[in-house]
């Protein structure tokens, strides 16, 4: 009887300490806006959530979500996924899986990892684009609104706005020959790392919620 009551006791003592919370003085990289069939790491999301470094976000096949940091916007749509970070002026959104699309007008706001590769906006301005993972080696990418810069194992490449790109990354026929209608390679660099194919045509996204990462770049 003794024990039972010291369990009982030790039960209701552990209910009042408070869980671990976040590193004091530890910045926010903004708020999840919006949330409909979503996750915040391992638990269910609704708007207000606070977003910190580390923190992963992703949705379920029919989910959505936005995220709003103080200079861009982040959508992702059913099935997909990401691990935010913290950088010096703005945030890396790592696309773990799916598709996700941004919106900002600050160059430095946001960065986009995607298989090892970084995506990020040419320029100031106001940029929308959106980045899905096809595969271990192939990315789609259209530049909605705004020129970007695609950079890979030290090659970069401008990827202009208005089109939408299939993106292959260590194809088989860089170690035979360069690519075709490519600027000329620097001394050392033999062959591209990877092939960028403009696609004619290829589905926008138009899920609930997707006019909002539209609406306005410069909103906080």
């Amino acid at each position: 009887m003794r024990r039972r009551l010291l369990a009982m006791t030790l039960v209701f003592l552990l209910a009042d300490i408070p869980l671990p919370a976040r590193a004091a003085g530890m910045a926010s990289l903004g708020v999840v806006t919006q949330a409909s069939g979503a996750h915040f790491n391992a638990a269910t999301v609704s708007a207000g959530a606070t977003v910190y470094d580390g923190d992963l976000l992703s949705t379920e096949p029919e989910g959505a979500l936005q995220f709003r940091g103080p200079a861009a916007s982040l959508y992702l749509p059913g099935l997909s996924g990401v691990t935010l970070h913290g950088l010096s002026n703005g945030t890396q959104a790592q696309l773990r899986t799916g598709t996700l699309v941004f919106s900002t007008s600050k160059a430095a706001a946001m960065e986009i990892l995607a298989d090892n590769a970084f995506i990020r906006p040419a320029a100031d301005g106001p940029t929308v684009a959106q980045v899905t993972l096809v595969s271990s080696k192939e990315l789609r990418i259209t530049a909605r609104r705004g020129a970007l810069e695609f950079s890979y194992r030290g090659e970069s490449e401008k990827i202009a706005e208005g089109a939408s790109y299939r993106v292959l990354l260590d194809p088989p026929e860089a170690a035979a020959k360069p690519f075709p209608q490519r600027v000329p390679t620097k001394a050392g660099h033999e062959n591209r790392m990877f092939k960028i194919v403009i696609i004619v045509a290829i589905g926008w996204i138009t899920e609930w919620g997707i006019h909002e990462v539209f609406e306005s770049p410069d909103r906080p």
